[in-house]
C-alpha cells in the first residue's frame, strides 16, 4: 500500500496543506511541538477512524474552526481516493468517503488504508491494563475481519444497556434474561475470533522476539478468556446475577478477557526490564504487520513516531528488515543524525520534509 497524496484543512496546526509522496521512505523533521506527529495522526485517522494518540475529533479540530478535512490518494492495485471530514455545527458529524461515495456504515471504512503505528505510547500495551491489550487485539482483528468491529460495537451496546439496568437496581429478570441471551451470542463469536487470531499472532510474535532479542527472551502470547463456551457463559452470568446487581455492572464476558504476555506463568509486567518490554511491543507490532500482510495480501504502511532514538543497535537493525518489507514508511524525528547509520543501507528513494512554524518544506 502506498499513500501518494495527503491534504489537510483545519487539522491541528495545519490550516491548508497538500503533500505529494513519491518515495517509500518519508521523513518529517522538526523540533518538538512543530506538528510532526500531527501528520502521522492524520494518516492513522484514515486507517483506524480514530487518533492513535487517543484524542477526539473535537480536540483535533483547529481552534475556532467548524470543520476539518483529511483527503488522500492511495495506491494498492490501482489508485483510490479516501477522505475523512468532521464538523461541529449545526450538529457533530463526520463523513468518510471512498472514491466520492459516502460510507453509510462508517465501520466499513476501517482498515481500507492498512497501517501499523509504532510510537512511544505503545508501551501501554504492556504496562497498561488487560483492556489495553484487548484494544490492540480488537483493532487488529477489525482490519482482518470486517464484521468483527460491528459485532464488538453491538456487544458493547447491549452490555451498556444491561449495566444501566443493574445500576438502576431494576430487578427485572425477564429483561436481564433477554440481555443474557443476546450477549451470549456475541460473546461466543468475539471469543472464537480472538482465540484464532491470538494463536496466529503468537507464532509471528515469538519469531520476531527471537530475532530481536537473539533468542534471550522466550515470551508467549496467550489468550485467557473469561469463559470457555456459550453454555459456560449462560451458566456463569446467571450465577453472578446478584453480584452484578450489587456491583452495578456485568462481571462475565469477553470484556473481562485477559491476554497474557510472559513466561512461566509470570506476566512480563511483573518482571520485565524496560528493554524487554520495548522488544515485546516492537515484536507485537511486527507480528501484526506480518499477519495483516498474510491475511489481506498487501503490505501495510508503517507510521514510526519518534521511536528510533530509543532503540539500541540490535533493535535498529531489526527495524531495517521490517522497513524493507513494508509498503511505505513515514518517520518523525527531530533530526536525521544517526538515522543514516542504518537507513542509509537501504537502497530506497526517500523524501525529507522540514517542519518549522507550521510550514513544511521538502529538502534534500
Amino acid at each position: 500500500m502506498i499513500l501518494k497524496r495527503l491534504v489537510l484543512k483545519n487539522f491541528r496546526t495545519y490550516k491548508d496543506i497538500s503533500l505529494e509522496f513519491n518515495s517509500r521512505l518519508i521523513f518529517f523533521i522538526g523540533d518538538n511541538g512543530e506538528g510532526k506527529t500531527n501528520l502521522l495522526e492524520a494518516i492513522s485517522l484514515l486507517s483506524f477512524l480514530k487518533s492513535f494518540r487517543g484524542n477526539s475529533d473535537d480536540e483535533i479540530l483547529m481552534w475556532n474552526e467548524n470543520t476539518f478535512y483529511i483527503g488522500s490518494v492511495c495506491q494498492d492495485e490501482e489508485d483510490f481516493k479516501l477522505e475523512y471530514g468532521y464538523e461541529i455545527n449545526p450538529i457533530r458529524r463526520k463523513k468518510i468517503k471512498l472514491n466520492n461515495d459516502i460510507f453509510k456504515k462508517q465501520s466499513d471504512a476501517f482498515g481500507i488504508l492498512p497501517c501499523v503505528v509504532l510510537s512511544p505510547k505503545d508501551l501501554i500495551i504492556i504496562e497498561g491494563s488487560h483492556g489495553e491489550r484487548r484494544k490492540f487485539i480488537d483493532s487488529l482483528i477489525s482490519i482482518l475481519h470486517k464484521p468483527y468491529l460491528d459485532e464488538l460495537v453491538e456487544y458493547n451496546r447491549i452490555l451498556k444497556q444491561r449495566n444501566v439496568t443493574l445500576k438502576k437496581q431494576i430487578n427485572d429478570l425477564k429483561m436481564i434474561e433477554v440481555y443474557n441471551i443476546m450477549l451470549a451470542e456475541k460473546d461466543e463469536s468475539i471469543r472464537n475470533k480472538r482465540k484464532q487470531i491470538i494463536e496466529e499472532l503468537n507464532f509471528h510474535y515469538k519469531n520476531a522476539l527471537e530475532n530481536l532479542s537473539g533468542g534471550k527472551d522466550n515470551f508467549t502470547l496467550v489468550y485467557k478468556p473469561n469463559v470457555e463456551s456459550k453454555d459456560q457463559y449462560l451458566s456463569k452470568i446467571v450465577t453472578n446475577y446478584q453480584k452484578d446487581l450489587r456491583l452495578g455492572y456485568t462481571t462475565v464476558g469477553v470484556h473481562r478477557d485477559e491476554i497474557f504476555i510472559g513466561r512461566d506463568e509470570k506476566d512480563i509486567l511483573e518482571f520485565g526490564s524496560q528493554g524487554q518490554k520495548r522488544s515485546s511491543v516492537i515484536s507485537l507490532k511486527t507480528a501484526s504487520f506480518e499477519l495483516i500482510r498474510k491475511k489481506i495480501g498487501t503490505d501495510p504502511i508503517l507510521l514510526i513516531d519518534d521511536v528510533i532514538r530509543e532503540l539500541d543497535v540490535k533493535r535498529r537493525e531489526f527495524f531495517v528488515d521490517l522497513i524493507r518489507e513494508c509498503g511505505q514508511a513515514f518517520f518523525t524525528t527531530t533530526d536525521l543524525e544517526g538515522i543514516q547509520d542504518y537507513i542509509g543501507n537501504l537502497d530506497e528513494s526517500r523524501q525529507i520534509f522540514q517542519i518549522k512554524n507550521g510550514t513544511l518544506v521538502e529538502t534534500r
